[in-house]
């Protein structure tokens, strides 16, 4: 079993979960006038999802929760501030996933504060049903069991933590080579990329000095 049970999305699945959102919501009889993405993984599917719905308006309120790949920060809130006025219209908030829920708990309650809405209602792709605060409005997917979900669009940064964690927790060796790590991997996480994401993810760590590299490979520095 893979030491963190790790599902990779592929754009054909998100181009499916839109649009099983977006009919969703046509079928509720609501139509959103703005869809507030909920930065950053929201920025994909909101934009599909105004396709999908004829929505022109779209802004965005920065969350920040996840520090790094599966790994919790210890507190949620919001980093970069959303300010515009929706009086008069109805707004939806979009994410990529409900896992916990606390980012579109915060989110909806900044938006309600501060934007003032008519109204208010959420849409994600997914929903970890075992995990998450809150039960979305509109979703395409119920997960009922705890999954790191890897989108497109966090396919590099999620590496970079995982390649970081094997290296850090992995067997005690010397060093580590870009054919280990690859190897390694799937593993690791149930799931495999790409060499060139490893060898992108390990340049990314030397240059951040969470790495050295060495004749053997890479290691952590002493």
């Amino acid at each position: 079993m893979p030491k963190v049970n790790c599902r990779k999305v592929a754009w054909d699945d998100v181009e499916r979960w839109c649009q099983t959102v977006s009919d969703k919501i046509i079928a509720s009889n609501w139509l959103p006038d703005c869809v507030v993405a909920i930065s950053r993984g929201g920025y994909v599917p909101s934009r599909l999802i105004c396709d999908r719905l004829l929505v022109g308006e779209l802004v965005s309120i920065q969350v920040s929760h996840w520090p790094s790949a599966a790994q919790k920060a210890k507190e949620a809130g919001v980093r970069n501030p959303l300010i515009c006025n929706l009086d008069g219209k109805r707004a939806l908030i979009v994410d990529d996933i409900s896992d916990t829920g606390e980012s579109i708990i915060i989110a909806k309650d900044y938006v309600w504060s501060n934007c003032r809405p008519d109204e208010l209602r959420v849409a994600t792709l997914q929903w970890l049903s075992m995990s998450s605060k809150i039960e979305p409005d509109y979703f395409a997917e119920e997960i009922r069991e705890w999954v790191w979900v890897q989108y497109p669009w966090t396919r590099l940064e999620d590496i970079v933590g995982f390649v970081k964690r094997i290296i850090s927790d992995g067997e005690k060796k010397d060093a580590w080579t870009l054919d280990e790590i690859a190897k390694a991997f799937p593993k690791w996480y149930g799931a495999g990329f790409g060499r060139w994401y490893y060898k992108r993810a390990l340049e990314y760590l030397l240059k951040r000095g969470d790495l050295v590299r060495t004749r053997k490979g890479y290691s952590l520095p002493e």
